[in-house]
């Protein structure tokens, strides 16, 4: 009994598999580009060129396992435990802020964890929130009458951007803050002219208080802003990135054959992979690639479009708007197209929870794709 009520039996021939496709081609793609974005790194840190392609690998396989396993349970169950999950998501984000419990990687402080197995609690939350939001707005669909309906996701969404705040991660902050609003706009909220001045209002307020906080974030404002200045300082990761993808020209310098990995381009396993990317395939690799993430996101919209209940809607439409606005700003940031930020590349860059849990995610998808007309 328990059984049939976790898992959806009813649908399994209905899985979307374009989307399984498109996400097995990306993680297969991902592990080649970061064997040899990754390879000089890990030799020089830790005397094994492939010591993060395996970490990377065991993480991808695990996820992908589980990914199979939730593809089998019914999304539904989840608004049993939405705000259970948002509440301990939330707590774990807090415990970063706790001096001796949050772990420091880089100056940045937002990681639980001991040793090797070390997570950003955000990298949940990007999810619960997102089905929390769900659960909310489908649980009482039918009191959303106006905007003051929506004032407990709105609550939720705030809380979580005063603990990012606190973490200083103006990126993950964005990410929030478009989930859970593209959940309630799916959701069919109805705004008036008012409403969306003031919200425009407060967003451009609360920015600018966030970026004028902190000395670093002008600066990399300033940077952007004047390229060919100070490219030995705040603009070091960007040239080096323009020139990896400016070397690599249409048809790239092969695979392997990357001169910026070899420590000229910081974090080329990471937030840069793209620019390696570019440097080893060309245009025709970086198109590929783009083209296979286009398709990635219209799946993702198809399933959410297609669903037949507005839960599954709901919870597609949050987790693709997620993934895609993590995929544009990480190109934008390797490209020069917006001021650097960390903000990792899905399936690509180096992180074996991130890929873990975004793995998770995958899974409810193919599962809420089981349910489409």
């Amino acid at each position: 009994m328990i059984k049939d009520k976790l898992f959806d039996n009813k649908n399994t021939k209905k899985l979307d598999y374009p989307m399984l496709l498109v996400i097995c081609i990306l993680i297969c793609f991902g592990l080649v580009i970061l064997a040899s974005a990754s390879s000089y790194a890990a030799l020089n840190t830790y005397s094994d060129s492939n010591y993060f392609l395996f970490r990377q690998l065991g993480f991808a396989m695990l996820g992908i396992f589980f990914m199979i396993i939730i593809s089998k349970i019914d999304y539904k169950i989840y608004k049993k435990f939405a705000y259970f999950g948002y509440g301990v998501s939330l707590l774990l984000m807090l415990a970063v802020l706790i001096p001796g419990i949050g772990v420091s990687v880089k100056g940045a402080t937002r990681w639980l964890g001991v040793g090797i197995l070390k997570f950003q609690p955000s990298e949940i939350m990007k999810i619960m929130l997102v089905i929390a939001v769900s659960s909310f707005i489908t649980l009482n669909y039918k009191k959303l009458k106006n905007v003051l309906g929506y004032v407990p996701t709105i609550s939720m969404l705030i809380a979580v951007c005063v603990v990012m705040y606190f973490q200083n991660h103006l990126s993950g902050t964005v990410i929030m803050i478009v989930g859970a609003l593209s959940v309630i706009f799916a959701g069919g909220i109805k705004l008036n002219f008012k409403v969306i001045m003031a919200v425009v209002l407060v967003a451009a307020i609360a920015g600018s208080t966030f970026i004028l906080s902190e000395d670093f974030r002008m600066k990399r404002i300033t940077a952007f802003l004047n390229p060919e200045e100070d490219l030995k300082g705040d603009n070091w990761q960007a040239a080096q990135s323009l020139y990896a993808i400016g070397t690599g020209g249409v048809f790239g310098l092969g695979l392997g054959q990357s001169r910026q990995k070899f420590l000229w381009l910081p974090e080329a396993q990471n937030d840069f992979i793209f620019s390696v990317l570019g440097e080893e395939l060309g245009l025709i690799g970086t198109v590929t690639v783009l083209g296979l993430f286009s398709f990635f996101i219209y799946r993702g919209y198809y399933i959410a479009i297609s669903c037949k209940e507005i839960y599954g809607t709901l919870i597609a439409t949050g987790i693709t708007s997620v993934f895609a606005l993590q995929i544009l700003i990480n190109i934008a940031v390797v490209t020069c197209s917006m001021p650097v930020t960390g903000m990792p590349l899905p399936f690509f860059s180096y992180g074996g929870t991130a890929l873990f849990i975004n793995l998770c995610a995958m899974g409810i998808l193919l599962n809420i794709s089981r349910t489409c007309k």
